[in-house]
């Protein structure tokens, strides 16, 4: 049986997911001559028109609810219709993205890619009134696609608070237009300065910077507060040391930390803080990604932050 890609197009309501589906579907490096199944379980202002659906050899369907594409809804529209993959619109309420992807192969379609839409206007809003649909939706995701962006929204911001939730997502920016939007120059620390000195309240800035670039931090000198998260046993002198950090509600508070090397760590207490000043170098991780270690030349009593558990702002 030839397996068919399930393309699942996550997000809120009203937060643009036809919209982006159709700009996909117009790509002539998308489509070439292969004819889509669109499966959506909402119908917002925006809508698949006749012409469109001509255009890009489409048709589609429109289901309530998940639990309506049954084995047997989906055998009915492989004997029923003719099509190479299908993209499916989600309802961002019914996080179907999540159930999909515990379900594995369905029928012959098999998961592809999963995207997360957002309408980059609102986002902050939503992340304070529906943080776990926002965190349900990007941390299974590939892509997140922030649509609507403007000078008036804060990169660093959504940046930060989706890599915290899932550092390998690939953002994308496009403008009210949908121009893709570039950034540069968007260092949020001096980094000509010896030592970089990361205070309390810009740990979890650091951390993510580091984690999305980090090339730009080799053989820096850096100075940080943290405390031990994971004595790494199989090594004499090194082990996790960071910070706890609430990734979506009082649920979800994850350990974000650096391995650090050349500590002595009979000296090291738990839940206590420590200032380590040292060099930071580049290793490879095993997901094929580059990491921070910091070597560390000296440690010293640090302090408690006034606030321990860390934000992304």
């Amino acid at each position: 049986m030839i397996t068919k890609p399930l393309y699942i197009f996550n997000g809120l309501l009203d937060s643009g997911k036809t919209s982006v589906i159709k700009e996909t579907l117009l790509d002539p490096g998308f489509t070439v001559d292969e004819r889509t199944l669109i499966i959506a379980f909402e119908e917002g202002d925006e809508e698949y028109d006749e012409a469109f659906l001509a255009d890009t050899n489409s048709f589609v369907i429109y289901l309530d609810k998940l639990q309506d594409l049954t084995i047997e809804k989906m055998r009915d529209l492989e004997r029923t219709y003719t099509y190479d993959r299908i993209i499916m619109e989600c309802n961002g309420l019914q996080n179907e993205a999540e159930y999909l992807k515990n379900y594995g192969l369905i029928n012959n379609w098999e998961i592809a890619q999963i995207l997360t839409v957002v309408d980059a206007s609102s986002f902050r809003m939503q992340l304070i009134n529906l943080k776990q649909f926002i965190y349900d939706h990007i941390k299974i995701s590939e892509v997140a696609i922030f649509n609507r962006f403007s000078n008036d929204e804060d990169y660093l911001f959504i940046r930060n608070n989706l890599k915290a939730i899932n550092p390998k997502v690939e953002l994308i920016f496009e403008d009210i237009d949908h121009n893709i939007v570039e950034f540069e120059g968007d260092d949020i620390f001096d980094l000509s300065k010896d030592p970089i000195v990361i205070n309390d309240n810009d740990y979890g800035l650091w951390y993510m910077d580091a984690a999305n670039a980090p090339e730009k931090y080799e053989n820096k000198h850096l100075v940080i507060n943290v405390k031990l998260i994971e004595d790494l046993k199989e090594y004499d002198k090194a082990c996790i040391m960071g910070r706890r950090a609430m990734v979506c509600c009082s649920e979800d508070i994850a350990d974000i930390g650096i391995t650090v090397v050349g500590i002595d760590k009979t000296k090291i207490q738990k839940d206590t803080y420590y200032k380590l000043d040292g060099i930071i170098h580049l290793v490879d991780a095993e997901d094929g990604y580059k990491t921070c270690l910091l070597y560390v030349n000296d440690v010293s009593k640090g302090e408690t932050p006034k606030e321990e558990l860390v934000t992304f702002n």
